[in-house]
């Protein structure tokens, strides 16, 4: 069992994973979640058993030296409660960032997430406009992902939809969101295509399959998942023959009163 000083830093990831999967947006073994740890918090951790070396497919010197905890590939989000030390471990990129070394957790030869190249390249982009950003958490918001089967693929249209449904929906993602079309998950295409969007946004929506979401914390970036989710849900009961929603006019009074600045390409 972890002791003390670690369970501080797990027990927030649990609880978020645990939602996750009692929301249904972490079905089965699908999410994962990646978490930047400070020197302090890496330290804590401590194993008996020698560090395991993974070479990477694609450096990332921007991330040289850093740790993270990541969730084990193939592990239901539901039994990280139950065991920790199998479900989620810790890596430490070398300081090229060309390779990591696993320093603690996933007990009985895990490893983790495959999607971890994916999450790599995210830190790396979203730290650039970010530097307080140490989330990126991956997962199937239901109302969301039903929204790209029935709503134009098109990142402004779907941006501008959700922030109408809800007045608070333009606070919780005042850059938008970042959109992608369908694509063969846990290729380094999307992780690629991903990353490019979390230059400009904090969530990248997948059509047809989830979200990746960024933050400077886990409840952080839950709580845009959460909201973006709930717009989408908004959305796809309130539409009929009439629907009315919040103008232009009535955004822009939104982002003055709150002191936030929308991209132009999403209010003009």
């Amino acid at each position: 069992m972890a002791n003390r000083d670690v369970s501080e830093i797990l027990d927030p990831v649990i609880d978020v994973c645990s939602d996750l999967y009692r929301l249904g947006w972490a079905e089965n073994h699908a999410g994962n979640l990646s978490y930047r740890l400070t020197d302090e918090e890496r330290d804590r951790f401590h194993s008996d058993q020698p560090a395991r070396t993974v070479q990477l497919e694609r450096p990332v010197t921007g991330l040289g030296g850093a740790s993270f905890l990541v969730t084990a590939a193939g592990s239901p989000f539901r039994l990280l409660v139950k065991d920790p030390e199998q479900h989620i471990g810790v890596v430490t990129l070398a300081e090229d960032g060309a390779s990591y070394d696993i320093v603690w957790g996933y007990r009985g030869e895990r490893r983790p997430t495959s999607e971890l190249p994916a999450h790599l390249r995210g830190h790396e982009e979203r730290v650039t406009v970010d530097p307080d950003n140490r989330v990126v958490l991956h997962c199937h918001p239901t109302q969301l992902v039903a929204m790209t089967h029935v709503h134009p693929l098109d990142e402004v249209e779907f941006t501008r939809t959700l922030w109408a449904t809800n007045s608070e929906s333009i606070l919780a993602i005042p850059d938008g969101v970042g959109l992608l079309p369908w694509m063969v998950c846990g290729t380094d295409l999307i992780g690629a295509e991903s990353s490019k969007k979390l230059r400009e946004a904090s969530i990248v929506v997948w059509a047809y399959h989830g979200v990746l979401a960024c933050g400077p914390s886990i409840q952080a970036a839950m709580g845009v998942v959460e909201s973006v989710d709930k717009a989408a849900a908004t959305w796809l009961l309130s539409r009929g023959p009439e629907h009315h929603a919040i103008d232009d006019a009535q955004l822009r009074q939104l982002a003055d009163a709150f002191g936030i600045a929308p991209p132009a390409r999403f209010l003009p």
